[in-house]
């Protein structure tokens, strides 16, 4: 009977969380954690406040990020925006063929979708930022080996 029960504080206590990353520092730096509240609607057409944690870093004093989250972002607009371009060619091609003006609306369209996909434009800064960093890492490396 002991066999069969699962201690679930072990399985918890091994994932560690996400550290947030510094856009302004480039790197993972500490942080103190600051409080802020975002005024929230419910289904009887009310509002609450939900307190949600913000880390800051202490070097420089910048909000900081999580790039899990900030690469979910990106790429579900991004998957998005395609998929609504897919759907507006299937919808323009299907239901009025191809002539001067649907393609004048479709090139419209277009434009917007691609908007659309560069919105997120602080995770795909964040993300930028550390794609850089790791650069830099990887010359700082390479050459302290030489």
């Amino acid at each position: 009977m002991e066999d069969d029960i699962e201690d679930l504080e072990k399985t918890s206590s091994t994932d560690q969380p996400e550290e947030p990353w510094c856009s302004t520092c480039h790197q993972f730096t500490d942080y103190r954690r600051k409080w802020d509240t975002i005024n929230r609607s419910d289904l009887d057409g009310r509002s609450y406040s939900e307190n949600i944690e913000v880390p800051h870093c202490i070097d420089c004093g910048n909000p900081m990020l999580l790039l899990s989250t900030a690469k979910k972002l990106v790429w579900s607009v991004y998957t998005l925006s395609v998929l609504a371009w897919i759907v507006g060619l299937l919808f323009v091609g299907t239901l009025f063929g191809f002539n001067l003006q649907t393609i004048l609306v479709f090139l419209i369209f277009t434009g917007f979708c691609f908007l659309c996909s560069r919105l997120p434009q602080k995770s795909r800064l964040l993300l930028r930022s550390r794609m850089q960093a790791k650069k830099e890492q990887g010359l700082r490396e390479l050459l302290q080996k030489l």
